[in-house]
């Protein structure tokens, strides 16, 4: 199997690697110009334009530039019978969307969307925890994220990332939609959307630099703090239903069940466990589905639709302050 990653930034490079851990060999990166030490170093074949990529047959294509620039990706896929892999989130503003749209109208693909997230073994506790309704009925959570975007890529300018840019689909809201993902995989799609954006101007940047939004259910509300500020990189889940609490911090590895008149319980992660597992895993999920011929799935281009068009809802919210139906 040829396999082509388009961008060889952090992410293309996360990915590459795996692909070699779990035995694949015959990878292409697409990158802006031609780069014999980055060849060299991992173990790859650079091209330099889409035209010369298309001279190859590709089972799949990885779409890891900045989120402006995926439908040139999808459009290179779609047009050699590739299957997509895109990182997160799918496109960053409704006209894009549409253009998405437009080019995925030739047939059914094996399109997978990267939230890595749903793969941590505690989130799919969670979601089991949630099922078994061991604590009742959910009434209120709070999603929270925060990490100071000049500590990301200390050998980079923050300034000029991707997630800086407004031009190509940055800002926090766009860059940290695992939060957003985790939400619908537990709670499924809000009802509405109200949600505030702020920039301090402490970062010196144009785009957002944190959020608040809430989720409305018809029964139950859901909140998501989202921020590029915090020198402490914060992660957290906190779900409050009838009889009891759920807590899960990233770096605890450990979910704290608080359920009422009853002993705390504790579920920690395998003591084996790596970030980069989750990735392994992605991979190895979108894999078995291009053997299979998979369209429909868990992670399939309807939910990365959905992820966006509710995305691309908490920028409405907040450029009109007010909140929004889900529709």
């Amino acid at each position: 199997m040829n396999f082509l990653i388009v961008g060889g930034g952090s992410i293309g490079k996360r990915h590459l690697r795996n692909l070699q851990i779990l035995g694949y060999q015959n990878i292409w990166v697409l990158r802006r110009k031609h780069d014999s030490a980055f060849e060299l170093e991992h173990q790859v074949v650079i091209v330099t334009s889409f035209t010369e990529a298309a001279k190859i047959e590709f089972a799949a294509v990885f779409v890891c530039t900045p989120t402006s620039l995926h439908n040139e990706g999808i459009e290179f896929a779609v047009n050699n019978g590739a299957a997509i892999f895109v990182e997160k989130p799918l496109i960053h503003s409704r006209q894009a969307l549409a253009e998405t749209h437009s080019i995925l109208t030739s047939g059914p693909v094996t399109f997978f969307i990267g939230f890595m997230l749903r793969f941590h073994p505690l989130v799919r506790r969670i979601n089991e925890v949630l099922q078994s309704g061991s604590l009742g009925k959910v009434y209120s959570a709070r999603f929270s994220f925060g990490s100071y975007l000049p500590y990301w890529h200390p050998w980079e300018d923050y300034r000029d990332s991707y997630a800086s840019r407004r031009e190509l689909g940055g800002g926090v809201i766009n860059t940290i939609t695992h939060e957003l993902d985790l939400i619908q995989y537990l709670f499924g799609e809000p009802v509405s959307v109200y949600c505030e954006v702020g920039n301090t101007g402490m970062l010196g940047i144009e785009v957002e630099e944190q959020c608040e939004a809430i989720f409305s259910y018809p029964d139950k509300l859901i909140t998501l703090h989202l921020d590029y500020l915090q020198k402490d990189y914060d992660r957290n889940i906190i779900i409050l239903c009838e009889e009891g609490k759920l807590t899960w911090d990233w770096h605890a590895n450990e979910i704290n069940l608080k359920q009422h008149r009853s002993e705390d319980q504790v579920i920690a992660t395998p003591v084996d466990f790596e970030v980069n597992h989750l990735y392994i895993n992605e991979l190895r999920t979108f894999l078995d589905l291009v053997g299979k011929g998979s369209v429909s799935h868990d992670l399939d281009f309807d939910h990365a639709v959905r992820n966006t068009e509710l995305m691309l809802l908490m920028h409405e919210s907040g450029v009109q302050g007010k909140k929004l139906r889900n529709e």
